[in-house]
């Protein structure tokens, strides 16, 4: 079985892992990032190439938006339980959005990369 094949009968369950950890969305082994924010620009396994057109990207900026989000969510009822002054309280979702920036960074790129994977096989 080549790898396309492979590819294309991955199902998004299977993925679930490979997503969390990390991982190339064509062999779901290798990593794709090389650091806390730098990627590599092809997967060190299986030589599949991450940005597959300039602007690819783009489209990890809505992931990158719910991701955010939902992280969010929690910081602002907690925020609110305890009715901050209004300087209180921006600077507590400050705060929370400095943490969650770069887990945003990480998850968004990675989860667009696995749907359009699962949408386009290579």
């Amino acid at each position: 079985m080549s790898a396309n094949e492979t590819s294309t009968r991955i199902n998004g369950f299977s993925r679930i892992l490979p997503v969390l950890l990390c991982r190339c969305p064509h062999c779901l082994r290798g990593p794709v990032f090389a650091g806390l924010i730098g990627m590599h620009e092809t997967c060190p396994v299986c030589q599949a190439r991450y940005e597959r057109e300039t602007g690819y990207f783009m489209n990890s900026i809505f992931f990158g938006y719910v991701i955010s989000f939902v992280l969010v969510i929690p910081v602002i009822v907690l925020l609110a339980l305890f009715r901050p002054s209004p300087v209180q309280f921006t600077l507590g979702i400050a705060i929370a959005y400095a943490f969650i920036a770069p887990i945003t960074f990480r998850y968004a790129r990675v989860v667009w990369m696995h749907m359009d994977e699962m949408m386009d096989p290579r």
